[in-house]
């Protein structure tokens, strides 16, 4: 098989690695894995023409990107290559509406979770892409060497506890300029999703609807639905907030590193501050950090990367989520905690960051079921499927 990976700008660099290690991975099953870095040409068009020519491919593969490509190089993946294009969403598919609704009938779909899957199908059709399915994020890298003991673990790892990702901040709603019954409807919306531990973003719209006797299904609301993504990015900003309002209340010793954190970071004195960096040095972060701290609030039943990576490099890791309860054990692989009950979370948390044997024992047990079933060896698969679904 000839795999084709695009990979083209990406916040902190981590699409761009992520296209890097799923090439590696086609390679090690024996496939022809070709990347092409779109930010490397003027003339995009050109150079996928020539990469084209150069062999038959039997997919193309991007993460995010290019699922609009008829409307910016005039063509789309499957025209240039002849072959389909797996497109994989690593965020919210419908905060991307536009994108989406460009993205050609014949690509096949992937995401990182399954509600994901249902918002797409719902919002914009059951029938309206080829293929639309679930694959999980996979850690990137190589397993780090486990710490001989807590005493190593401690003596190696001087991060108590390290936070990575961007700070929001809480915004004003998207909707707030809106009429007053679609701000009605957004607001009770965003009230049924913060008051469970976790209710997809489209769900939580479906409802708002049905609670003011309305139908979800009623064509008069096909479009307000497919913004059901503003209850998903509120829901992230204030979880996400919130989770850091309530460590820096509890004195936690949290190491940031992300963007937007200036002007807010300061009214915690037990936080520091570190610059952006890409995900491989962040990576590199996670294994000098005695716990990786995780807000999975907008993929309550997916993934994201940052545990797995947190995971394999052998670190301790705090999160929310029913999916890595439904594939790790809590307080065996990791600490999870509960939005109805942050501040009893931040407590076990701050107890973790102390306590070196029991996150090392965190860290080796999870380290060994990433290895086994969250590489990107492991997702191979799904893409592959994904493609022959849509050819």
């Amino acid at each position: 098989m000839r795999a084709v990976f695009i990979k083209g700008p990406s916040q902190y660099d981590a699409t761009r690695l992520f296209s890097d290690e799923m090439a590696a991975a086609f390679a090690r099953r024996g496939h022809e894995a070709v990347v092409v870095d779109a930010l490397a040409y003027d003339d995009l068009g050109a150079a996928l023409d020539r990469v084209g020519a150069e062999g038959q491919a039997d997919l193309v593969h991007t993460y995010f990107c290019l699922g609009d490509a008829k409307a910016l190089i005039g063509r789309s993946l499957r025209e240039i290559f002849g072959a389909p294009h797996v497109l994989h969403h690593v965020d919210y598919p419908l905060s991307h509406l536009a994108q989406l609704e460009a993205t050609p009938a014949d690509t096949a779909i992937l995401t990182v979770d399954p509600t994901h899957v249902e918002a797409v199908d719902s919002a914009l059709g059951a029938n309206r892409f080829a293929h639309v399915a679930f694959c999980p994020h996979a850690a990137v890298g190589e397993a780090a060497a486990l710490d001989a003991d807590p005493d190593a673990y401690a003596a190696e790892r001087p991060v108590p506890i390290l936070f990575a990702g961007s700070f929001y901040g809480e915004q004003p709603a998207p909707w707030a300029e809106e009429g007053a019954g679609i701000r009605t409807v957004f607001d009770r919306a965003l009230e049924i999703a913060l008051a469970a531990e976790f209710v997809p973003a489209l769900e939580a719209l479906d409802q708002a609807l049905r609670s003011f006797g309305e139908n979800p299904a009623d064509p008069r609301y096909v479009r307000l639905r497919q913004y059901a993504s503003w209850v998903h990015e509120q829901v992230r900003q204030k979880r996400r907030q919130g989770l850091l309002d309530a460590a820096g209340r509890a004195g936690l010793p949290v190491f940031c590193i992300g963007s937007g954190y200036e002007g807010w970071i300061e009214r915690h004195k037990s936080f520091r501050l570190g610059p952006p960096m890409g995900l491989a040095d962040a990576v590199a972060l996670m294994r000098r950090s005695r716990v990786v701290l995780n807000a999975n609030a907008n993929f309550g039943y997916g993934s994201h990367e940052r545990p797995l990576n947190a995971m394999l490099a052998g670190t301790a890791v705090a999160t929310d989520g029913g999916w890595w309860r439904a594939r790790f054990v809590e307080d065996e692989d990791f600490l999870s905690y509960r939005w109805a009950d942050l501040d009893a979370g931040v407590a076990r948390l701050a107890a973790l960051a102390e306590d070196a044997e029991a996150a090392w024992r965190l860290g080796a047990s999870a380290q060994g079921k990433v290895v086994a079933a969250h590489r990107f060896d492991n997702r191979v698969d799904a893409v592959i499927e994904a493609a022959r679904a849509a050819s």
